[in-house]
């Protein structure tokens, strides 16, 4: 049989509850190092192993927090979900992390399944193409976080970016610089920061007295393949656009293979700015200037909202919006026009 918490303690020489703050990490303990020492010292020497599932039944915790995204290859989801598990790791949570590669059924699997395990909340970033397992945890009163994606006809939890003002911040660059003709590159047009992208870069040409133009606009898939042809078209349109808004990473690859096949060069005859946040960006053969997202700032977020949720189901719903960064690397100059 296993080394129990008391066996610690007696080899410590320190209270069964001394040795559970310390392993829990408690903030602002008032013990001494030498103390601290004692308890380590034991709990290698005996090669103690809580008992996580004795410890969930007494607090009726399971100390796992779910997080729901996408697409784990993609930089910025795996960026949140590092900083998530960082901060899950603080206060003594395990994350489990589901791809979900933006299918709706395997989404509302993933939250069904991660519910009937017991988690203690959830993170989720979600397809868009259903709503109704997102109402069903707002009926259970069950706590989850919403990122980068949001129901706007809801009233829940929310870490989102301010995607319409990022794009329209980024098309009037390229207007200030001559472009009357800019082409709009998404995935999916559904998806919430699409749908307030373009709603950015129709304000803003709107403003401009520019007129709006639906063959320049490509929403599909988000896919390298999808964005290399809409590339393409758009290149190949009697009157090209000067220059393109790519709102994602993938996507970013997709338009550059494009640009590449066509012998064109940026941003001599073509300008670009991408919603990415690769740390690739910087080192393709034309460094791209893009519109990044502080994905630390939004995995701590997510988690300090969801944290004090999971303490009570009578806090209000909190709805944070993080702001971007505009990373100038030069991808962009005066229209040849």
């Amino acid at each position: 049989m296993g080394a129990t918490l008391k066996d610690v303690a007696a080899l410590a020489n320190v209270h069964p509850s001394t040795v559970s703050r310390v392993l829990r990490n408690v903030e602002n303990l008032k013990i001494s190092e030498d103390t601290k020492e004692r308890i380590f010292k034991a709990i290698k020497e005996l090669n103690y192993q809580p008992d996580q599932t004795a410890r969930s039944l007494r607090l009726k915790k399971s100390f796992t927090i779910g997080l729901i995204i996408p697409n784990v290859a993609s930089p910025y989801f795996i960026g949140i979900a590092r900083s998530l598990d960082a901060e899950c790791t603080k206060e003594g949570y395990t994350l489990i992390i589901s791809d979900t590669n933006e299918n709706q059924e395997k989404e509302i699997k993933a939250v069904y399944d991660l519910y009937s395990r017991g988690v203690d909340g959830l993170v989720i970033a979600p397809v868009q193409d259903s709503d109704e397992h997102i109402k069903d945890l707002i009926d259970k009163k069950f706590p989850f976080v919403l990122i980068d994606r949001y129901f706007e006809k809801y009233d829940t939890n929310a870490v989102i970016c301010n995607d319409k003002e990022s794009a329209y911040n980024a098309v009037k660059h390229l207007i200030d610089l001559g472009h009357k003709r800019i082409g709009f590159i998404s995935g999916r047009p559904n998806l919430y920061p699409v749908v307030e992208r373009l709603e950015g870069y129709k304000n803003v040409l709107e403003e401009n007295n520019l007129e709006f133009n639906q063959d320049l606009i490509f929403s599909s898939s988000p896919t390298l393949d999808d964005a290399y042809e809409a590339s393409i078209k758009l290149m190949e349109l009697p009157v090209p656009p000067t220059a393109i808004l790519i709102t994602g990473t993938i996507i970013t690859f997709g338009v550059l293979k494009a640009i590449i096949e066509k012998k064109k060069t940026v941003p001599k005859d073509l300008s670009i700015i991408a919603f990415t946040d690769t740390i690739l960006a910087s080192y393709f053969m034309s460094p791209v200037s893009t519109v990044s997202h502080k994905v630390d700032e939004i995995g701590t977020k997510a988690f300090e909202i969801l944290f004090e949720h999971m303490k009570s189901d009578d806090l209000p719903y909190s709805k944070v919006v993080i702001d971007t960064n505009f990373v100038d690397r030069n991808s962009t100059a005066k229209a040849n026009i």
